[in-house]
């Protein structure tokens, strides 16, 4: 499986350990911090990253709950992703100690605005690849009683994560079930093992598991008790944002709203791509995170995007 391009790093932070892998000059901060869509971990988008690496220092963390980091991850009482908001402002508080430059995909995209907008200062830009926004009112949907659960029983792709099967007798063979299928149709091989390589775990009875559990993962998709909008307010320039064509978790009035409050965020439109973007046209993705970040620097060239 691939890997080789990669160091692993880790964090103690007050709950237990970070888990996450690095790329680019370690003798300094990290300048860039990207975080995973749901269900997936840092590891599946090394072939997105490790180009970065080669200008600056890149630290790609796995979240509460995925891949290799060993933090709780209850599902009783879970309903927000601002618990993993609070996890990414611990590291850069207590390990990173400067400003970096938020990126994420999906879930872990609009966890980057979360963070940058409650610690403007911790942040020098996002890139928001394929956020999850919704209108204000199906976030004040999520504030009602039992509304977590309700959507975890309900949502169409809360209930497929639930069904999903969690156990393999290698990952060899994980590896040759979910090739070209569901959300995986479109990765590449190399993709597809950097998922599979940190995204299952050893069991004690041999054979290995999901490390996202369905129930947990599940859950995840359903903890919406976020205000993304408020954060975008607060977030630091730069912004920019990429969308999907196909299948978007960014929907029209969501983008609208988006450059409502932002007029200054650079958004753009992949044509063909679906919501799995940063696998599909990792050369956009990339220059969108390279973007943020060299805008965000001093002198930084904001004719780039």
């Amino acid at each position: 499986m691939a890997g080789e391009s990669f160091r692993r790093v880790s964090y103690e932070l007050k709950a237990g350990r970070l888990a996450g892998l690095a790329w680019g000059d370690v003798t300094r901060p990290p300048d860039i911090v990207f975080l995973h869509a749901t269900g997936f971990n840092a590891r599946t988008y090394a072939t997105l990253l490790a180009p970065l690496g080669e200008r600056f220092h890149v630290l790609a963390v796995d979240m509460r709950g995925h891949g290799q980091t060993q933090l709780p991850a209850p599902t009783f009482g879970y309903g927000s992703w601002n618990r993993h908001r609070e996890d990414i402002l611990e590291l850069i508080e207590e390990h990173v100690r400067a400003p970096v430059t938020l990126a994420g995909h999906s879930m872990g995209a609009t966890v980057s605005l979360l963070v940058a907008g409650k610690r403007p200062a911790l942040a020098r830009g996002i890139a928001l690849i394929e956020p999850v926004l919704m209108t204000p009112s199906n976030y004040g949907v999520a504030q009602i009683l039992g509304a977590p659960l309700w959507w975890t029983l309900t949502s169409r792709i809360a209930r497929g994560a639930a069904r999903r099967r969690s156990k393999f007798a290698s990952k060899e063979e994980a590896l040759a079930a979910l090739t070209g299928r569901g959300v995986f149709l479109s990765f590449t091989p190399e993709q597809l093992a950097d998922y599979v390589g940190d995204g299952f775990v050893e069991t004690e009875g041999g054979g290995v598991r999901l490390a996202c559990t369905p129930a947990y993962e599940a859950r995840t998709f359903a903890a919406h008790r976020i205000d993304p909008w408020t954060a975008l307010s607060r977030a630091p320039a730069p912004i920019v944002c990429l969308r999907a064509e196909k299948f978007s978790t960014t929907r029209p009035a969501a983008a609208e709203r988006l450059i409502a409050i932002r007029p200054d965020a650079r958004c753009a439109i992949v044509e063909g791509a679906s919501h799995m973007l940063p696998m599909e046209r990792p050369d956009r993705a990339r220059h969108a995170i390279e973007a943020a970040a060299l805008m965000a620097s001093p002198g930084g060239y904001r004719d780039l995007f």
